[in-house]
């Protein structure tokens, strides 16, 4: 039987789902057609975190049971923050589930793929200028830039493990606060709900998850609820959570425009209301751009980041 692995938690979704238990869901391919679905039934794909193991035999349930342990305290932290409490026995679960939360989804695997990808070109490149290749076909001396480069995804798996202490030593050296909505427009969530950023920049001029510690400021931002979003900031340090109300629209709407912006495939919404936002940015996500220069002994280097760009299509394994 099919097995569905919900890389957006039905818990964290649970809270953004309307009376009826409802959520708006608006695919950034076709945002005009929002379709409403229960929070059970998106946010996941079928087998995404099985792994094969030595013996052939596929695992389905130990990642998911790993997962479940740290979101298990997700609730409790939800009520506590509603409750404007600044020190709770559950704060300490908040940066577990946040770094979690950033490297479990489509966002952060497709990326890591791709990363691969580039390096198996550039490799390929590499022994091809060295002539240890034969040489592409006539015609087709661009060969390798063109071609198209699978990679395994359990190898985004194991990039999904190593990713997660350093941005957990990342996000648990920042402090936060919450901000609460004081406006009628409600906060939206995404597929792709962690976001951080170089608050010193403008929006047009912002990269995503580029940042330049120690020197440079670090913001983040992760929705809560349609009433709350946590806000993460590099100064000032602080180990407790402060609570702050939001009562301008302007800022309601900025930080709805950057989740919409940060959302890879899908926005999630607690209303309609939000549809021109959502629109303006659905042609774009984060994605990794790589970049090379030939390296004077031989070879080249390799520059990556991400940017605000159509996601690439990426091919299948």
């Amino acid at each position: 039987m099919p097995k569905k692995h919900h890389y957006v938690p039905v818990t964290y979704l649970r809270r953004f789902a309307d009376g009826d238990g409802l959520l708006w869901v608006y695919r950034k391919d076709d945002p005009s057609r929002p379709f409403r679905q229960r929070p059970e039934s998106t946010g996941f794909e079928t087998h995404y975190y099985s792994q094969v193991g030595d013996d052939g035999v596929r695992d389905d349930s130990r990642l998911e049971a790993l997962f479940s342990q740290i979101e298990s305290p997700w609730p409790a932290i939800v009520e506590a923050l509603a409750d404007r409490q600044r020190v709770f026995p559950t704060a300490s679960s908040i940066i577990p589930f946040l770094a979690l939360m950033r490297v479990r989804g489509p966002a952060f695997r497709d990326a890591a793929e791709i990363h691969l990808s580039n390096v198996v070109r550039v490799q390929a490149q590499v022994l091809n200028d060295a002539g240890r290749l034969p040489p592409p076909p006539e015609g087709h001396e661009d060969l390798f830039e063109k071609m198209e480069i699978a990679i395994d995804p359990h190898q985004s798996l194991v990039a999904m493990a190593d990713a997660l202490s350093t941005i957990g030593n990342f996000l648990g050296a920042l402090s936060y606060d919450v901000l609460h909505n004081g406006t009628e427009v409600p906060f939206l969530t995404s597929d792709n709900p962690v976001m951080y950023y170089d608050p010193s920049v403008t929006d047009r001029q912002m990269l995503p998850y580029t940042v330049r510690p120690p020197q440079g400021r670090v913001e983040l931002l992760f929705p809560l609820t349609p009433e709350m979003v946590l806000r993460g900031r590099s100064r000032p340090v602080r180990t407790d959570i402060s609570h702050k109300p939001v009562d301008e629209l302007r800022t309601v709407n900025r930080i709805n425009r950057l989740i919409a912006r940060f959302a890879y495939r899908t926005v999630f919404a607690i209303w309609e209301g939000s549809v021109r936002v959502i629109k303006e940015n659905a042609a774009v996500s984060p994605v990794p751009r790589f970049d090379r220069v030939p390296a004077p002994g031989g070879g080249y280097y390799s520059f990556g980041q991400f940017v605000f760009d159509g996601r690439p299509n990426k091919p299948k394994w």
